[in-house]
């Protein structure tokens, strides 16, 4: 009778463990998660990011004349090819909401994308790196006014909204609350960060069904993820399979 090296049962257990794990860690069905995002009412999140208490933030069902913003926002978007990320095999489209509160200027994805990539400096952050992960406004390029942008959540009509995040800021929000649920995710784990050559990707480790409570940091996941990876995030096999968080090489 052959018997199993120690290994060999560690390995074993790791595979059944980590079975078990996707199981848990996954919506029940994309009908599930559809419904998650539309239909459950959901706790308003407190607002990402470090700024003062009374900046203006973009939301669709408090906002007059939002249909009209939204309706310039698509419009935009499609013309710079960007934005309007629609989920496979559900009828959800993310839109991000974004205007200035003050001279109703219309910022497209794109332009708030570019906007994240290079904020107006603000000495308030102890350096560009910090601001990057934590400075979530937008300053309005016509009159100096700061606004909060919102990802609307569409089955074809608005049906809810988070706030709008960029790449950084999402990763570094996910990072957060893993830590305070005691585990090390994404760049926290070492072991996540790959090279290949002069460049570098991120294992995603994360199940977003463990995100249940942040609507806010599942949305906007989802929306930097690429279509065709967007299913392993929703039935937990991300993990398992490897996949790099966004599918990027920086």
């Amino acid at each position: 009778m052959e018997v199993l090296s120690q290994d060999e049962i560690d390995q074993l257990l790791t595979a059944i463990n980590a079975g078990d794990e996707e199981k848990i860690s996954r919506f029940k069905s994309v009908e599930a998660f559809e419904e998650y995002l539309i239909k459950r009412k959901i706790k308003q999140e407190k607002p990402y990011g470090m700024f003062d208490n009374d900046i203006s933030v973009c939301r669709f069902f408090e906002s007059s004349g939002s249909e009209n913003f939204l309706q310039d926002i698509t419009k935009k978007n499609e013309e710079q090819g960007f934005g309007n990320i629609k989920i496979p095999n559900t009828n959800i489209t993310l839109l991000n909401y974004s205007f200035c509160q003050n001279c109703k200027a219309v910022y497209s994805y794109k332009d708030l994308i570019e906007y994240y990539k290079n904020p107006r400096p603000d000495n308030s952050f102890k350096d560009r790196a910090e601001q990057y992960r934590n400075d979530t406004r937008v300053c309005c390029s016509n009159c100096d006014t700061y606004f909060l942008p919102s990802l609307i959540i569409s089955d074809g009509t608005p049906k809810n909204e988070v706030q709008f995040l960029c790449r950084v800021q999402t990763i570094d929000a996910v990072e957060k609350y893993f830590v305070i649920k005691r585990k090390r995710v994404l760049t926290k784990n070492k072991s996540n960060i790959l090279q290949k050559g002069n460049l570098r990707g991120i294992k995603n480790d994360v199940y977003i069904k463990d995100l249940e409570e942040k609507p806010t940091l599942i949305t906007n996941i989802i929306q930097y993820t690429p279509f065709n990876l967007i299913a392993n995030l929703l039935d937990g096999t991300n993990v398992g399979k490897g996949d790099l968080l966004f599918d990027e090489w920086k």
